[in-house]
C-alpha cells in the first residue's frame, strides 16, 4: 500500500508536470505570437522613422555672425609722452611719406607715416628702415560682415585709393566727385555699434573739395586715421 501511494504520487506529480509544462508551452507560443505580431507592427513605423530622420536637412554650421576681417595698418614710427621728442622723429621721415603726429585721447603721441592695407605695409616698413628710419605697423581690424564697419572700410578703400593718386608724380590733382557720389548711394543705416562714426565719415566726404592735390594729402591721411582709431588702435 505505501509502495502503491508512492507511485501514486509520482504518477499524480507527473500528471501535474506535463499539464504544466503543456501550459507554459502554450503560453510561451501565445507571448511569441503576440510579440512577433507587435515586432510586424513596430519595425515598419521604425523604418519610417529612420527614413524621415535621414530626409531632415541638415543646417551648416555657419553663423550668421561670422566675421570676416580686413586689417588697415598704421606705419608707426614712435609712440611718446613728450610732443617734442615726436616732432625729432618726424623731421628724419622723408617729405614723400606724408608723415604726421597723432595726438591721442590720454595725451601720448603718435609718429604716423602712412596708412596701408596690411598687405602692403611690409613694403613701407623696410623702405623706411632702408633710410635709417624704424617703423612698426599697428593693425586695424574692420569685420566686412558688420554692415557699419563694411561700409567704414569701403569709404576708407577708396578715400586712401584717391590720395596715392594724388601722390603720383605725373599727377597734379584728383577729383573727388564721383567718389562723393557713391559714398551718397550706400545704404543708409540707422543702427550699429559704431553708426555715429560711419555718420560723421560720410559727412566729411560730402563735404570734401572738389579736387584734391599732394598739399591736402597728410591733411586727409590724419583725418582718416582719426575715424580709424575711434575702432581701434
Amino acid at each position: 500500500m505505501k509502495y502503491t501511494k508512492y507511485n501514486y504520487k509520482r504518477k499524480n506529480h507527473g500528471a501535474k508536470l506535463l499539464t504544466s509544462l503543456m501550459i507554459t508551452t502554450l503560453s510561451a507560443i501565445a507571448i511569441g505570437l503576440i510579440a512577433a505580431w507587435l515586432l510586424l507592427k513596430i519595425i515598419p513605423d521604425l523604418n519610417k522613422l529612420k527614413a524621415t530622420d535621414a530626409n531632415i536637412p541638415i543646417e551648416e554650421n555657419v553663423s550668421n555672425n561670422e566675421k570676416e576681417i580686413e586689417n588697415y595698418s598704421l606705419i608707426q614710427c614712435g609712440y611718446f609722452s613728450k610732443e617734442e621728442n615726436a616732432k625729432q622723429v618726424l623731421g628724419k621721415i622723408p617729405s614723400d611719406y606724408d608723415s604726421f603726429i597723432a595726438k591721442d585721447s590720454d595725451g601720448k603721441y603718435r609718429v604716423i607715416a602712412g596708412i596701408t592695407k596690411e598687405s602692403d605695409s611690409s613694403e613701407v616698413i623696410e623702405g623706411l628702415k632702408g633710410k635709417g628710419v624704424e617703423a612698426i605697423k599697428v593693425n586695424l581690424p574692420l569685420d566686412k560682415n558688420n554692415e557699419v564697419e563694411g561700409q567704414i572700410l569701403a569709404i576708407t578703400e577708396g578715400y586712401l585709393e584717391i590720395l596715392n593718386t594724388a601722390k603720383k608724380d605725373d599727377v597734379k590733382e584728383v577729383n573727388t566727385n564721383d567718389f562723393k557720389a557713391w559714398s551718397k548711394e550706400l545704404p543708409a543705416l540707422s543702427e550699429g555699434e559704431k553708426i555715429e562714426i560711419l555718420k560723421e565719415y560720410k559727412a566729411h566726404i560730402d563735404t570734401l573739395n572738389e579736387n584734391i592735390s599732394k598739399e591736402n594729402i597728410a591733411a586727409e591721411l590724419e583725418y582718416i586715421y582719426s575715424v580709424l582709431s575711434k575702432i581701434k588702435v
